[in-house]
């Protein structure tokens, strides 16, 4: 849903109210409005027509006038069937018809009404910026939908942003050396321009730069198409200025290493440069490893998710057929099917994916693809089990509003809700080492038998003892972050064996389907 960048102003005042005991005076003089209609009637509006079940704006609406006490414990709101009221040390101060179940912009109205009634008498909300009351009511009217719905303010989502998007800027990367910074990376407007890692960056457009490298990478990010001067120098050199002119960067969330006949790549969040980037590190690690190579590893441990369309993509890198994942929700557009088109970066290279207890969302999407496909055998602990996705609006004062619209499935069939992604080799138990861990594979051991770990699954979402024993399949226990990667790599290393544990991971999404 596109939300225009700019917020329009309401003069909101109180004509209409009606109390029926007014208090004896107001602290102060009318204060002018400080929040926006527009930005509780978009929030609400897509709270309404988007979210995964359907709400009750009288519940939620109320939910987030009570939550004003915690900026004023004085402040206390009251509902009977028809009316809103609310109370300032006891005293009724405002009350009006409370809107009906649905209606979004009479709530937003009402909510604007009461905020700025309550200021009248309330020298903490006041005080209060715009920002603290947007975050105050819409903590507590999320907060009856999920965990994963969320209100975001402008500061920390203009960041969330950049990470997810990109943002304006020059392509440095800078670290700390005593009181100057060094330039560590450089690339795209700043590499063509001419600076190096092992530059010192002296000064941003003339003010010096010092040693709070978070301070100056604000600096120097702007408006894509702007100009900056930088002025750099190196040891035993003079300074240069330099004029750069700013691009769209988005940061690289993908790191690899080769080691003997395998690579490992590391994806640390989905944002709109994966894929580019990991089909990048794919070409580069089969360039360099040649004809001995013995598959790659696809580290997510750690990784939070982030963008589904990235991280559809990313399973889609390596997957020549099939479904990828489902979704499925309330609106109608929340009810996708994706398929993997028919190519493979790797070309058939054996493909192993690490997880862990931190594995979730658009991470789990890829992890469990591949899974499923019988592209890849997963190795680690079980994943977090968010299998949720949240849609994401830009509201008029530029904060986010974040909300779960709908539920992913895999190729399987099942729920990554909860359950999250089982691996077919667990190493977070019992201690074992690589050696004992690569036996028991082969030998069949003593894990739960993938048809036995697929009825569980098919339990889980009716059946809290099934969801347990799944869980406890594989749960998360402290380990060497080594052990996953080494037996990783004994998998690759031996054929027979990692064909063994992908069709154990056929034979269980299979029983499931």
């Amino acid at each position: 849903m596109a939300v225009p960048l700019a917020a329009l102003a309401f003069a909101v005042g109180c004509t209409g109210d009606a109390p029926k005991q007014a208090l004896a005076a107001p602290a102060a003089a009318e204060a002018p409005s400080l929040i926006s209609e527009q930005v509780f009637s978009v929030g609400y509006g897509r709270i309404a027509e988007a979210y995964l079940q359907p709400v009750d704006l009288r519940q939620l609406g109320t939910d987030g006038l009570k939550a004003l006490s915690t900026i004023d414990p004085a402040i206390s709101i009251g509902r009977e069937k028809d009316s809103v009221r609310l109370y300032v040390s006891g005293t009724s101060a405002f009350e009006a018809p409370a809107p009906k179940p649905g209606d979004a912009a009479g709530w937003a109205n009402l909510t604007v009404r009461a905020v700025e009634r309550a200021r009248l008498h309330s020298v903490a909300l006041r005080a209060a910026p715009a920002e603290r009351i947007y975050q105050t009511v819409f903590d507590a009217v999320v907060g009856g939908l999920d965990g994963f719905s969320r209100y975001t303010g402008a500061q920390r989502a203009t960041g969330e942003r950049a990470q997810r998007e990109g943002y304006g800027g020059v392509g440095l990367a800078l670290t700390p050396a005593g009181d100057r910074l060094l330039v560590s990376e450089s690339h795209g407007p700043a590499e063509r321009a001419g600076i190096r890692p092992g530059d010192v960056l002296l000064a941003v457009d003339g003010a010096a730069a010092g040693g709070d490298e978070t301070a100056v990478a604000e600096r120097l990010r702007g408006p894509t198409g702007s100009l900056v001067l930088l002025t750099v120098g190196r040891d035993g050199q003079g300074p240069r200025r330099l004029p750069v002119r700013r691009e769209r960067v988005v940061p690289n969330t993908v790191a690899s290493a080769i080691t003997a006949h395998t690579a490992i790549i590391k994806v640390e969040r989905f944002n709109a440069g994966t894929v580019a980037n990991l089909r990048e590190a794919v070409l580069n690690a089969r360039a360099a490893l040649g004809p001995a190579a013995h598959g790659i590893v696809l580290d997510l441990r750690g990784n939070p998710g982030g963008l589904l369309d990235q991280a559809v993509a990313v399973a889609d890198l390596f997957i020549r057929r099939g479904r990828i994942i489902t979704t499925e929700g309330r609106h109608p557009d929340s009810r996708q099917r994706f398929e993997a088109a028919p190519d493979d970066v790797a070309d058939g290279l054996p493909l192993v994916v690490l997880v862990d207890a931190r594995t979730a969302s658009s991470a789990e999407v890829v992890a469990a693809a591949l899974q499923d496909s019988g592209r890849a055998v997963v190795v680690g602990s079980a994943s977090y089990g968010k299998g949720s996705v949240q849609t994401v609006t830009r509201l008029p004062n530029d904060g986010e509003l974040f909300l779960t619209w709908s539920r992913i499935y895999t190729p399987a069939g099942y729920s990554l809700h909860r359950q999250g992604v089982q691996p077919m080799v667990c190493t977070s138990v019992d201690g074992r080492a690589a050696d004992s861990l690569v036996e028991e594979l082969r030998g069949g051991g003593a894990r739960p038998h993938a048809v036995q770990l697929a009825g569980w699954r098919a339990q889980a979402s009716n059946d809290e003892t099934a969801l347990t024993r799944l869980r406890e399949a594989c749960p998360w226990k402290e380990h060497g972050a080594e052990l996953d990667v080494e037996v990783a790599k004994r998998l690759l290393a031996e054929p027979q064996l990692y064909q063994r544990a992908v069709a154990l991971a056929t034979s269980s999404a299979v029983a499931e389907r």
